[in-house]
Parts: C-alpha cells; sequence; structure tokens
C-alpha cells in the first residue's frame, strides 16, 4: 500500500492514471475505479494541506500570464481564477484561509479527473 502522503500529493499535483498504472501495477483503469486505488479521504486530504500547505504545482503568482488554474495568497487572502487566452474566468477571493484553501483543494481534485470526491 502506498501511503497517505505520496497518494494525497498525487491527486493534487500530479498524473493519478500514470501513477495508478506504473506505480500501483494496475494495467488500465477500464476496470478499475480510482476508489479502489486510491485510500484517501478527502478530510484526509484537507488535513494535509492545513499542516502542509498547498502544493505549488499550479501557478501562484498575481502576475502570471500562463494559462490554467491560479492562486495565491496576499495579506492573508486567498484568491484563485481560471486564466485562459488572456481571459480570467471564475475568479474569486476567499478572507478565511480555510475557505480558500477547501475551494482550491476541491478544484485540483475535480482537475485530477478521477471522480472522487
Amino acid at each position: 500500500m502506498v501511503d497517505k502522503e505520496t497518494q494525497i500529493n498525487i491527486l493534487l499535483c500530479g498524473n493519478p492514471l500514470k501513477f495508478a498504472c506504473k506505480t500501483l501495477g494496475v494495467k488500465d483503469m477500464e476496470n478499475h475505479t480510482y476508489s479502489e486505488v486510491f485510500t484517501v479521504s478527502k478530510e484526509e486530504i484537507y488535513e494535509y494541506v492545513s499542516i502542509n500547505g498547498i502544493p505549488e504545482n499550479y501557478s501562484t503568482s498575481r502576475y502570471s500570464m500562463t494559462d490554467g488554474f491560479h492562486f495565491f495568497e496576499e495579506d492573508g487572502v486567498w484568491y484563485t481564477c481560471f486564466r485562459e487566452r488572456g481571459y480570467i474566468y471564475d475568479d474569486n477571493f476567499f478572507t478565511n484561509h480555510e475557505l480558500g484553501q477547501k475551494y482550491i483543494v476541491n478544484t485540483l481534485l475535480k482537475l485530477s479527473g478521477t471522480g472522487l470526491f
């Protein structure tokens, strides 16, 4: 069994399909669900992030012009958005640190494409 920290990092900023096939020895995911492969709960992921922070595999700069998901903290406020072709979508901010982290974690888990949570 792979430790929970590794699973969390793969789900938040890795490649779950590649991990399942190469590390866990699953031939493909046609006959498996990700819930059979990954054994962490959303609460464990929240707890991990509250202690260790959000992995920075995404843009964490206010001024980044790259496409994709962006998040950053400035003066205790979390900002998030998607940028595509110079346009910003789903622009959010959270003055509550925990709510901001949970929103970012939920977004990263959705982006992983596993359908776990």
